[in-house]
């Protein structure tokens, strides 16, 4: 029988190492998650109003390209978690040399398992996120070298047997908790903007308010990466 994931032992695993491998973890994030989406926003184009004024370039521009950016900040994050716990030294640069010599590899591997996690969405959603719970080790299968793409999915739904609520519930929490911080940091960021716009420096106040709630999508992708690595040094063998 698997190794049964604590979701609140985890919880707290997570926090303590994302905490303590801050230093190491935050800048990799603001460079690859941070900037580039407030460059996007500052400077990409408008959001359209309704979904009828979707075109691909906004898709592509909005959605699509910061993600393909911030597999790098994860995998990265994700390298150098699995090598803290591990015991093993690894520099920043040298973890960012791994993620982007792999980064072909591991949206293969991403755009592989998001083919089954989009089928369940379609399907009530429910089996969608048990599928994305399954699927959860693909990254760092593929960054700890252990299999090519196709393999890294296979291997990690046969790895999450057993804890794939686990890890979707996990998963949800943290979502849950940045998202009501990310709530809050618009509210701050709004106050910020309204108040210099009141004052002749509205650009100001919109790149303060973006900033503001760049940095919550940052720290996200750091504690969201570091719980994946957990969640993989628990159920690997």
């Amino acid at each position: 029988m698997n190794y049964q994931i604590s979701i609140t032992g985890l919880w707290r695993e997570t926090f303590a190492a994302a905490t303590t491998g801050m230093r190491l973890y935050l800048p990799i994030a603001a460079a690859f998650v941070l900037l580039p989406g407030v460059a996007i926003e500052l400077f990409g184009p408008a959001l359209p109003k309704t979904p009828a004024e979707l075109t691909p370039n906004l898709v592509f521009s909005a959605l699509v390209l910061p993600s393909l950016i911030a597999i790098v900040a994860q995998a990265a994050i994700v390298r150098l978690a699995i090598d803290k716990a591990s015991g093993i030294d690894r520099s920043v640069g040298e973890a960012l040399l791994v993620a982007l010599r792999l980064w072909p590899l591991l949206v293969v591997a991403l755009l592989l398992a998001a083919v089954p996690i989009g089928a369940g969405l379609l399907l009530f959603i429910v089996p969608g996120l048990y599928m994305a719970g399954r699927l959860t080790l693909a990254m760092p299968l593929v960054i700890d070298g252990v299999v090519a793409p196709i393999a890294a999915v296979r291997r990690s739904w046969e790895l999450t047997e057993g804890n794939g609520w686990r890890i979707i519930a996990f998963t949800i929490m943290w979502a849950a908790w940045f998202l009501a911080l990310s709530a809050i940091a618009a509210i701050i960021g709004g106050g910020v903007a309204t108040a210099l716009n009141g004052l002749g420096a509205g650009a100001a106040g919109a790149v303060i308010s973006s900033v503001i709630g760049g940095v919550v999508g940052a720290l996200f992708t750091v504690f969201n990466a570091v719980g994946i690595a957990l969640i993989y040094l628990r159920l690997r063998r």
